[in-house]
């Protein structure tokens, strides 16, 4: 046979080609993921643990919108119109022509009474090899939690090995996206190793203070097992598909927009009361009626932006629950925002928002240009505090005690022990002053000179000092705290004095107070100061309320200080005319 008789190998690109009809190695839609953790192996089971949340969205139907435009098959336990609905937002119009490969498909697939989940799904993906010509085809499969047997471990392992088998035979690849039972925050990938013992990959979307990640346990590319990591997520601000790394330098998207936590971290809701006075507000901004209103229009938000409003002390008690319900049912991506309105929040009240979930305490007169802009720094931050499980606790750790002014030093003790112990949980401030006496000041001098009158600031006396307890109080506010307090100078009454500031010096100090006071009783000035007892400003309860009973916020007398009077309506004589 002459060379011009031998038969030639069609060209590389000739339709005659062996194995022509292959594409490149399908991948999952995450832009800027590392290329080996993105591709599918061939003939093989990747599963994926995601609870119901716009990352899971983005990431099924993404996939599936690109992987339809070659031979791929998309099963669904949603209604085919859902799956339509879902595949257009996210690229895909499935009803216009041309749009899908000639060998794609598109299915609802539900189980079936009375048989086990596994056999369905086996006998569902071989229908659709035998009858669509689906061999050596993806699957994508979404809601795949309902097909496996979750209580029994031996059980499930023996359906993942039938899967993978399956897939080797038929050469086709498995996509699971699975809501496992208990979700998948708290799911554990190691205690599924019998299940993924013959899979190509595992991986979990799930949120991790705030942020989404992607989590690998391990992942198969060619001939390499590739070890656990931990990819944060982004969303990408033109079409709210996902992207790896944190939206900044090399994960940066193409048009340099920065990235998003989630897809609806522009969206701003907030309370009327809070914009009330402004004369124009952004059009994309979501008015809500009033602050119960907003919090019911933040339901499912992730990354969103709540404004609520504070107007008056009354209202303390229902914001700081509306501040806990969105903290603790939205995530930490999400925005919370407390705007000043009427009344200022005192010191301690800021710090119990703080406390409780709000991201943002804006006072009462920023300009609203500087709201937008305070509003606008927001993004991407999330709240990196915990998260309280209760907010009566928080917010009775701001209520100071009954006892005001002077106490006898066994009940001093106790009674700043026990503030100490129930602020911790917000980490209120206060201040404790150890003031040694002059030797010519007698005791009960120096104390009808402290003249308290602040729920909470409690003093007392030892052998030869006084002590004072300022409640809820920097110690950089102590001068000013004393000046309200003493009727006269601090050096014509002490020989210096000692501040506290924090609960380890507040605590050597009772300590110091306890041991002069076993040596040497102090005695109780009660009946001494009587007679010179002003009336108490304001009654505040003993005790703490129940639990289902609102709690007293009291309007203190250094709050009453800080308040501006009203405005009075007066009558200005209008200018003649000329």
């Amino acid at each position: 046979m002459n060379d011009a008789s031998r038969p030639t190998a069609p060209p590389p690109h000739s339709p005659k080609a062996p194995r022509a009809w292959l594409q490149a190695r399908p991948a999952l839609a995450i832009d800027a993921l590392p290329p080996a953790l993105a591709a599918l192996e061939p003939a093989a089971v990747h599963a994926v643990y995601a609870d119901p949340t716009p990352a899971s969205d983005a990431l099924f139907w993404q996939s599936a919108a690109r992987l339809l435009r070659a031979r791929t098959t998309v099963l669904s336990t949603r209604e085919g119109a859902d799956m339509a609905d879902m595949l257009r937002a996210h690229g895909l119009d499935i009803r216009r022509t041309r749009t899908l490969h000639s060998r794609a498909n598109v299915c609802t697939l539900r189980g079936v009474p009375d048989r086990r989940g596994c056999e369905v799904l086996l006998e569902a993906l071989q229908a659709v090899v035998d009858q669509c010509g689906a061999r050596g085809s993806e699957f994508l499969l979404e809601g795949a939690q309902a097909f496996f047997t979750w209580d029994d471990p031996v059980t499930l392992a023996d359906e993942g090995e039938q899967l993978a088998q399956w897939c080797t035979a038929n050469g086709c690849g498995v996509l699971l996206v699975l809501a496992p039972p208990g979700g998948a925050e708290a799911l554990q990938l190691g205690t599924l190793t019998g299940f993924h013992r013959h899979f190509a990959g595992v991986a979990k979307l799930a949120q991790q203070h705030g942020q989404f990640v992607w989590e690998v346990g391990f992942w198969r590319h060619k001939d390499a097992l590739l070890p656990p990591e931990v990819v944060p997520l982004r969303f990408s601000p033109v079409d709210r598909g996902l992207v790896a790394g944190t939206g900044a330098g090399e994960y940066a998207t193409p048009e340099e927009l920065p990235a998003l936590l989630a897809p609806d971290e522009d969206r701003v809701i907030v309370s009327r009361d809070a914009v009330l006075r402004e004369r124009w507000i952004p059009a994309n901004w979501q008015v809500a009626d009033d602050n119960a209103a907003a919090v019911a229009a933040a339901s499912g938000a992730v990354a969103a932006t709540v404004m609520l409003h504070y107007g008056q002390i009354a209202d303390l008690e229902t914001l700081a629950g509306q501040v806990h319900q969105l903290r603790h049912g939205g995530g930490k991506a999400l925005k919370i925002v407390v705007r000043e309105v009427h009344e200022i929040l005192r010191q301690r009240y800021e710090l119990l928002m703080m406390t409780l979930g709000a991201s943002l305490v804006i006072h009462r007169n920023t300009p609203f240009a500087r709201v937008q802009t305070m509003i606008e720094a927001l993004q991407g931050q999330v709240f990196s505090r915990p998260i309280l499980p209760d907010y009566k606790s928080a917010l009775s750790a701001v209520v100071a005690t009954a006892a005001t002014g002077y106490v006898p030093a066994a009940d001093f003790i106790a009674l700043v022990r026990t503030t100490l112990e129930r602020t911790s949980v917000i980490r209120l401030p206060h201040v404790l002053l150890e003031l040694p006496l002059l030797p010519e000041v007698a005791h009960v001098d120096a104390l009808r000179a402290c003249q308290m009158r602040d729920a909470g600031d409690l003093c007392s006396a030892g052998s030869n000092a006084v002590y004072a307890f300022f409640f809820a109080c920097r110690l950089e506010n102590v001068e000013t705290a004393c000046r309200h307090v003493f009727t006269r100078p601090l050096s014509e009454l002490f020989g210096g004095e000692l501040r506290c500031g924090d609960p380890e010096s507040i605590v050597a100090a009772l300590r110091r107070l306890e041991a002069d006071i076993a040596q040497r009783p102090a005695q109780d000035y009660t009946g001494w100061l009587a007679s010179h007892a002003e009336p108490s400003p304001l009654a505040v309860e003993a005790t703490l309320p129940p639990d289902d009973a609102p709690i007293r916020l009291p309007t203190t007398a250094r709050a009453r200080r800080g308040r501006r009077a009203q405005p009075q309506a007066v009558v200005i004589p209008l200018k003649p005319q000329r």
